[in-house]
């Protein structure tokens, strides 16, 4: 980390007594809208975008915004962002895909600019234009990095996710390729995974690892149209797997680490590929021929993991787009349970666990993106779905999870519509201990009509509804290459985890890196546990931790508080 991190740090937490005790002084009944829309009063007026981001650019604490992934926002004390005055990446043909990770270790975040090459085929030219790997300067600005070795082949690239896979401390890229030639044939590219050495570049081990699969349509190892990628250790044994949300119907895959540098998709074996159902029967009423069994699972964006239920396993919430008119040869968005390793961390689908309901009777649902976030610190994530790209009522919705495990809609209690809901990214942009919802926006299949009424402007919404609860929270954030970290809290019965994610699903989603717990009525937490991704699985556990705080903390590191009245931020570790 720089040196002036310490006293940057001490900075913002100074700032942070400010934002926590007038939250502390706020507490009551949840009533009211759950958030205050922010946009213009922070400085991101008359910014339109699809693709947004969190991602703390300066090491300062606090979580910049990147729009249209060209835009930067400098998070100014958690009140006003700013335009980024440093080197910023051209615009010309921009990326399909951005994703932030510290490649060289220098302590700030850099940026894979993912490209959908243009020559898809024959008839298309090429403009030459590849991914490219730029370095962070600190200040929000970014430097190309020459040979990083992410450009080549061309492909049709759409999705990224940073991951240390083979746990050697420098971050791995993992992206996620789509048809050779969309609407002619199903063929696809593969996936690819890069390798990376620690300085900015990176070596293509897809074939090393056994992720290249056949370019043949409709085999289990054929080659699939990727929309999203994410990472998590699906299995608990300290190895980060590669998750897989395809497109076209087709099978998902999960591939698990096998700890020697190679891979083997268990997503049939698991029930991760689809639901059960490979009929491809369509409607009576559609006359269109049945699907064959490779083509009558999902068109999956987005892949939601975390232990929504508490219970020590990673989840995952699959987001769909599905048509009224597919009938059984499609998926819908559904929740993934893991059922741990008495069942061998098989998942059981429970579509019925988020309910939706589709007015009309030829209905699309266009879920696009999904997200937890602790709405009340409660102490139960709940789950935001992003839909979008149908004229039909595609919009932002929230799911709150009660503490018996059933979720009640509560989208009417957001305090705001947002219709054509995109990309969407989590973080606490004000450090209040609350989880805030940054959103894009398209027009992309309206109406006419629809068009002329959209706003196509960004959306910043400040959560208000945790101020109002007496339920307190925790705050922990880990300094070095924390990707794929395991964070878990236990107060009383009540048991807890976050992973450190570097990418979640399609076009890059990505939320802040820091892992957030509500603590609900808890004045202080039993157990924190750290699990590092290390060759070693280093593991760190800090017992009587004071609750309505924000540590730092980097490994090998004592967990210290400073002694302070009730609300005030405490600080762990040396920057």
């Amino acid at each position: 980390m720089p040196d002036n991190y310490a006293f940057r740090t001490y900075v913002w937490l100074s700032i942070l007594l400010i934002h926590i005790v007038a939250g502390c002084a706020q507490q009551g009944s949840l009533e009211g809208p759950l958030f205050e829309n922010v946009t213009d009063t922070v400085g991101l007026n008359d910014v339109e975008a699809v693709r947004v981001a969190f991602a703390d650019l300066n090491a300062d604490g606090l979580p910049d915004v990147v729009t249209g992934f060209t835009r930067v926002f400098m998070n100014e004390s958690g009140a006003r962002f700013q335009p980024s005055t440093g080197p910023v990446v051209p615009t010309a043909r921009g990326p399909n895909v951005v994703q932030f990770g510290d490649v060289n270790n220098d302590g700030q975040l850099d940026l894979y600019y993912g490209r959908y090459t243009e020559q898809i085929d024959q008839d298309s030219a090429d403009d030459g234009l590849r991914s490219e790997i730029w370095l962070g300067d600190g200040r929000g600005g970014f430097v190309k990095r020459p040979d990083s070795g992410v450009g080549e082949p061309p492909e049709s690239t759409v999705a990224a996710c940073f991951v240390d896979y083979d746990l050697d401390g420098n971050l791995d890229l993992f992206t996620g390729n789509a048809y050779v030639a969309y609407g002619k044939s199903y063929e696809a590219f593969p996936d690819r995974l890069f390798r990376g050495k620690g300085d900015g570049t990176f070596e293509d081990v897809t074939a090393k690892a056994g992720l290249l699969g056949s370019a043949e349509p409709g085999n289990r190892d054929s080659r699939k149209p990727t929309y999203g990628v994410a990472h998590t250790d699906w299995n608990n044994d300290g190895l980060q797997d590669l998750l897989v949300a395809t497109y076209g119907r087709q099978w998902n895959r999960l591939w698990r680490n096998n700890g020697d540098d190679t891979f083997t998709d268990v997503a049939e074996q698991v029930g991760f590929d689809g639901d059960a159902d490979r009929s491809g029967v369509h409607p009576p009423e559609i006359d269109r021929e049945d699907e064959k069994p490779f083509r009558a699972n999902g068109n999956t964006f987005d892949t939601a993991v975390a232990d929504f239920d508490n219970d020590g396993d990673m989840d995952c919430f699959l987001a769909e787009i599905t048509h009224w008119w597919a009938g059984s040869s499609s998926d819908l968005s559904t929740m993934l349970v893991n059922q741990g390793p008495s069942r061998g961390f098989t998942f059981h689908r429970d579509p019925d666990r988020i309910a939706r309901h589709h007015a009309a009777e030829r209905w699309n649902q266009g879920d696009l993106h999904a997200g937890w976030l602790d709405i009340d610190n409660d102490g139960y994530l709940d789950l935001l779905i992003s839909s979008s790209d149908y004229p039909d009522e595609q919009i932002l919705r929230l799911y709150h999870q009660e503490a018996d495990g059933t979720f009640e809609e509560w989208t009417d209690r957001l305090g705001f519509h947002w219709m054509n809901a995109t990309q969407i990214s989590l973080a606490d942009f004000d450090r209040d201990g609350a989880t805030d919802i940054l959103i894009g926006t398209n027009n992309m299949r309206l109406t006419e009509e629809q068009i002329q009424a959209h706003d196509l402007s960004v959306g910043l919404f400040r959560n208000v509804a945790a101020a109002r609860t007496r339920n307190r929270f925790v705050n922990i954030r880990l300094l070095g290459q924390a990707i794929g970290a395991r964070v878990t809290v236990v107060t009383g019965r009540h048991r807890q985890i976050r992973e450190v994610h570097g990418g979640l699903g399609h076009a890059g989603h990505r939320d802040d890196t820091d892992c957030r717990f509500g603590l609900g009525r808890a004045r202080s937490i039993d157990v924190v546990e750290i699990r590092w991704p290390d060759a070693d699985h280093t593991t760190q556990t800090f017992r009587n931790v004071a609750a309505n705080r924000f540590y730092v903390l980097r490994k090998a590191d004592k967990l210290e508080t400073v002694p302070a009245r009730a609300c005030a931020p405490a600080r762990a570790g040396a920057g």
